[in-house]
């Protein structure tokens, strides 16, 4: 058998395999030997055709079934021959067959990059730090009052922050659109739960006074044929309900199933539970911090197979977080843009493949101790832990990810050791709620 291998762009390679065809012949032989014996042809008994009978009759048949079979095999051996790893599942294609001629075939494909793992070198990494304050828990308590507003009906006309009772109807032109229409809908205004510009247009209404509203559905919702298009509603206020704080009294504390201590209680449960999210966040933006700095020493192609599955990931994810749908085994994920995930698919892939190079180099095998204490960590936010702890360990999965995410903070860890720290201190809202970048102005 002989092969070469070219390199056509980047990491793609296109290897050439001809197979003698003193082999395939062979081959062909002996399947039709085979055949002989059982194949059946009007005018003979079986297993008593001529044998130059079979040859004629399925030799051809014969021979593109051999060649076929050949491929992988062959394919397998000319790769592991030349030390090429494939990233994908290469593309194939095989060459005319011909009786007496070397059968020949070219596979393409993308191979995995190779890694040498460059380590930080006393590069600086800025590492977050951050606690909770009182003015936090207080800031807390009062949005919880806010979440738990106690209503009362009134009857002027609808300001921002009521919670108002409505029937509404879409329209797309003159028809009425699917899932356009609710009766006795709940909605506080500001609340952010409709499209744009619906919220706004409530205020000012009155009591059992129907009113339309034009809005026009962002270019990118889901449904492709509401998308950017300009749509009316009519729209029939029922009640008004006006919105005071809850009293921060026992009764406000015994929603959150606090039975002793009262308000001193609750506090000290909302600064653990906020103690908890915050250390789990500053954790992810530090890893963030610490791998990003590794992948600017490590650069090197990424295979574009690779990056497409990952984007077909992203999507599936999308698919799921918006529409909120279970997963089918028949279901049609949108076309979403491949440009609002292909920087995310990049990376995710690069740092992958250097992760895997870097827990290779160093040795590392997760922790089991600090896998138990991460799910500990986690239960204990429950108010049945046992339950949560009997959750994880059902599901290899499950175990998986706490252990994935374990060997991310230990690689983390271990880049740190050959870095320069540059420590900075940010309070509770800029870990939880930074502002949000405008990527036109660049702030």
């Amino acid at each position: 058998m002989q092969v070469s291998v070219e390199t056509l762009k980047g990491l793609e390679r296109k290897v050439t395999i001809s197979v003698p065809t003193e082999k395939v012949e062979e081959e062909v032989g002996l399947r039709l030997k085979k055949l002989a014996h059982k194949v059946k042809i009007d005018g003979y008994r079986p297993g008593k055709v001529p044998f130059n009978v079979v040859v004629k009759r399925f030799s051809d048949s014969v021979r593109e079934e051999v060649v076929r079979d050949m491929v992988q095999p062959s394919l397998y051996e000319a790769l592991k021959t030349n030390d090429l790893i494939p990233a994908g599942s290469p593309l194939v294609e095989p060459q005319e067959i011909e009786k007496g001629k070397d059968f020949k075939f070219t596979a393409i494909f993308e191979i995995f990059p190779e890694i040498n793992v460059n380590e930080l070198s006393q590069a600086e990494v800025e590492i977050i730090h951050s606690s909770v304050q009182e003015a936090d828990v207080n800031n807390m308590l009062l949005k919880l009052r806010e979440q738990n507003k106690e209503w009362t009906e009134v009857s002027r006309a609808v300001r921002k922050g009521d919670k108002v009772i409505i029937d509404f109807k879409g329209y797309l032109g003159d028809e009425p659109f699917e899932g356009g229409s609710a009766e006795d809908y709940e909605l506080i205004l500001g609340s952010g739960t409709m499209i744009p510009g619906f919220e706004e247009s409530v205020i000012d209404a009155k009591i059992d006074t129907p009113f339309d509203i034009k809005v026009t559905f962002p270019e990118d919702y889901g449904h492709a044929d509401l998308a950017g298009k300009e749509v009316k509603f009519n729209v029939t206020v029922k009640h008004i309900q006006e919105g005071q704080p809850s009293e921060l009294n026992d009764a406000f504390v015994e929603k959150f199933n606090i039975k002793e201590g009262g308000v001193e209680a609750l506090k000290k449960d909302i600064k653990q539970n906020m103690g908890r999210e915050l250390e789990r966040r500053v954790s992810a933006m530090n890893r963030e911090k610490i791998f990003d700095k590794l992948l600017e020493k490590n650069k090197f192609d990424v295979p574009m197979t690779l990056i497409d599955q990952e984007i077909g990931h992203l999507k599936h994810e999308m698919y799921h977080r918006v529409f909120g749908h279970e997963h089918t085994e028949h279901e049609k994920i949108p076309d979403f843009p491949r440009s609002l995930f292909e920087e995310q698919a990049t990376r995710r892939v690069h740092l992958g493949l250097l992760f895997s190079e870097y827990v290779k180099k160093h040795s590392l095998s997760v922790d089991n101790i600090r896998v138990n204490a991460m799910i500990e960590t986690m239960a204990s936010a429950y108010e049945k832990p046992d339950e949560l702890r009997a959750w994880y360990r059902a599901d290899k999965e499950r175990i998986a990810e706490i252990e994935a995410l374990v060997m991310e903070e230990m690689v983390s860890e271990k880049i740190l050791t050959d870095a320069k720290v540059v420590n900075k201190t940010l309070d509770y809202e800029a870990v939880m709620n930074p502002p949000k970048i405008s990527k036109d102005k660049g702030e």
